[in-house]
C-alpha cells in the first residue's frame, strides 16, 4: 500500500512528463511550421544551397533511383522494401543521409518525370488524399504553372479535382513548390 506523499509524488511525476511531451510536440510543430512561408523556404535554400546542389548532382548520377529517403530507396523497377539490391553502396547512401541532415531535408528526395525534376519536400502535413507538401525543386526545364506566391491557396482553375502542384521561381533552375491532394 502506498502512502499519501509517495502517491502525490507519483502523480506530480506523471503530470511533469505529460507537460514535457506537450512542450516537445509544440516545439516540433513550431520548428516545422517556421518553414511554411515562401520567404523562409527561400532563405533555407540559400543557406544550404551547396548541399542542395550536391544532392541534385548525386540524384542525377543515380539514374535508376526514383526516391531516396533516409530509411528506404525506390528503384525505377522496384519499390519493394526491404530488398537486397538497394541500388547504391552503403557509403553512397550514408552520403545522401548526411546531406539530408545538413540541408534539413528529413524526407529525402523524389525524382519526378515529365518534366524531369528533383523535389525536396521540406514541410509536409497530412496524408493523401488530404495533405500537402511544400519544398524546393530543381528542374533543368521550366516548370509550370508558376505563381508569384505559394503562401496562399492556388487559384481554383489550377486544381485538377482535389490535386494541385504549383511552383514559384527562386533563381535559375530552382523553385519552391506546393502540392496538395
Amino acid at each position: 500500500m502506498t502512502t499519501g506523499p509517495v502517491r502525490g509524488a507519483s502523480r506530480i511525476a506523471v503530470v511533469c512528463v505529460f507537460f514535457l511531451l506537450v512542450l516537445c510536440v509544440l516545439g516540433l510543430a513550431v520548428n516545422r511550421s517556421s518553414l511554411r512561408s515562401d520567404g523562409a523556404l527561400e532563405s533555407h535554400f540559400f543557406a544550404h544551397r551547396a548541399e542542395f546542389e550536391r544532392l541534385v548532382a548525386m540524384a542525377t548520377e543515380d539514374v535508376h533511383l526514383t526516391r531516396i529517403a533516409p530509411t528506404f530507396i525506390w528503384l525505377d523497377d522496384n519499390v519493394a522494401w526491404p530488398r537486397k539490391n538497394v541500388g547504391i553502396s552503403e557509403q553512397r547512401w550514408n552520403e545522401y543521409k548526411r546531406l539530408f541532415r545538413r540541408a534539413g531535408v528529413r524526407d529525402g528526395v523524389l525524382k519526378g518525370t515529365d518534366p524531369a525534376r528533383i523535389l525536396f519536400p521540406i514541410v509536409s502535413e497530412g496524408l493523401v488524399p488530404s495533405g500537402y507538401t511544400k519544398g524546393v525543386v530543381y528542374s533543368a526545364e521550366p516548370l509550370n504553372p508558376v505563381l508569384k506566391s505559394l503562401d496562399e491557396r492556388p487559384p481554383d482553375k489550377l486544381w485538377n479535382g482535389s490535386h494541385v502542384l504549383v511552383y514559384k521561381p527562386i533563381e535559375d533552375h530552382w523553385y519552391i513548390y506546393f502540392e496538395q491532394w
